[in-house]
């Protein structure tokens, strides 16, 4: 009795640098319009 193949070869590789380079755009248009923004000094108080 042979085995079924469930191993799938034709996968396109996963290209991190163009994932890390959108998210990378992303910080910096976040960064630009003042979004998550970090401050020492807390709100409520």
């Amino acid at each position: 009795m042979t085995t079924k193949q469930t191993k799938d070869n034709d996968k396109k590789a996963f290209d991190s640098q163009a994932a890390n380079m959108l998210k990378n755009e992303a910080h910096e248009k976040n960064k630009a319009e003042g979004k998550h923004s970090y401050s020492k000094e807390p709100d409520h108080l």
